[in-house]
């Protein structure tokens, strides 16, 4: 009876360990092309943390065993850095502080109106006293509720801003100290979501600013529950769960469409770049990937922790970022617990490198 429990577990884990493979291919493969391994990439801490329990109980039961879950953990080490660092890295030295959020149209905290909400918002930006600012999902049609010259006003470390409408209400806002010479817009077919660039002075360099907000899953967020239940057994819920998955295919595969266009940007690019923004997507994915590619990442170079930016239902991982090229040194990432949206802001502080 024994042997065949410790063979039952022995399946389970090799079909976990399988299933981590399958995470770390989930980057390389397009999911216009084929996305179920998208769904193995979101879900990587999970399986890592499956193949660690393995780990740990075939080392005090069958030390020989532990093996194929310590080959596949260690294979994807530099996965598990893109989602927790052990140390940052800070500097007293002067430089660039740049913030990114996501404020949920200044809804999430119900106990307030949009209005109030903004407001608050708005405090939570003086205090951070940026250079840079990129926010996404900004209400902007109604300037009783967001007024964003007002806004650049009372901003003391704040002279110049674009926006840019996803749709007739929402879109995205960068603002900025250092004064605008060009900006631009990129929109996506089939979807609302957009991303805006713009050029800034920077002492005498020029540098292109990418405020990004890639595809959400448009997902009810009671629909999460499903899949937090015990069990899916009601006809109600075998059609939710499938509707929850064209959900997440038709996200995968119109972010890959919309990272590729702006990797084009990017790299048409006669400018540095800093790149910020809501990729709804997290670090073991294709959008990820395609972005990251040749840059730097704040959290992974600076910051420490979790890097955890989403709060509210499934997936609930690291999905804000900012990126830069290699004339910037990044340096005390943090993920700021101002819990006004469904995302947390981050910021870090970049350096100009010697040129």
């Amino acid at each position: 009876m024994r042997k065949i429990f410790l063979n039952i577990l022995l399946l389970i884990n090799i079909l976990l360990a399988l299933a981590l493979a399958v995470s770390y291919l989930s980057v390389y493969i397009p999911p216009d092309k084929y996305w179920i391994p998208s769904l193995f990439g979101m879900a990587y801490p999970f399986l890592l943390a499956g193949n660690l329990i393995f780990l740990v109980f075939w080392i005090l039961l069958k030390p020989r065993y532990s093996l194929l879950s310590m080959v596949l953990i260690v294979i994807g080490w530099g996965f598990f850095n893109r989602f927790m660092q052990l140390k940052g890295k800070s500097s007293e030295e002067a430089g660039i502080k740049v913030v990114s959020y996501n404020v949920k149209h200044f809804v999430a905290d119900t106990s307030g109106t949009q209005h109030q909400n903004a407001t608050k918002i708005i405090s939570f930006l003086a205090e951070q006293n940026a250079d840079i600012i990129c926010l996404q999902e900004a209400r902007l049609r109604k300037n009783s509720i967001f007024n964003l010259a007002q806004t650049v006003k009372d901003l003391e470390s704040i002279k110049h801003y674009q926006f840019a409408r996803s749709s007739t209400t929402y879109g995205s806002v960068t603002m900025t100290r250092y004064p605008i010479v060009n900006m631009g817009e990129i929109r996506f077919d089939n979807s609302r979501n957009i991303t805006i660039y713009t050029d800034v002075l920077i002492d005498a360099d020029t540098v292109r600013i990418f405020n990004i907000h890639l595809q959400s899953y448009h997902i009810d967020p009671g629909k999460y529950e499903i899949i937090e239940s015990p069990g899916i057994n009601e006809e109600k819920d075998i059609e939710e769960v499938k509707e929850m998955g064209a959900k997440f295919k038709e996200a995968f595969q119109l972010r890959a469409e919309q990272v590729r266009e702006i990797r084009k940007y990017v790299d048409e690019s006669p400018h540095n770049v800093i790149i910020c923004g809501d990729f709804n997507d997290t670090p073991a994915s294709f959008s990820y990937r395609t972005l990251s590619s040749g840059l730097n990442d704040a959290f992974v170079n600076s910051g420490k922790g979790i890097g955890r930016t989403y709060i509210g239902k499934l997936p609930s991982f690291r999905i804000d970022y900012i990126l830069h090229g290699n004339g910037f040194e990044s340096y005390d990432f943090k993920t700021l617990d101002y819990r006004m949206s469904d995302h947390l802001p981050v910021s870090c502080k970049l350096l100009k490198k010697n040129q």
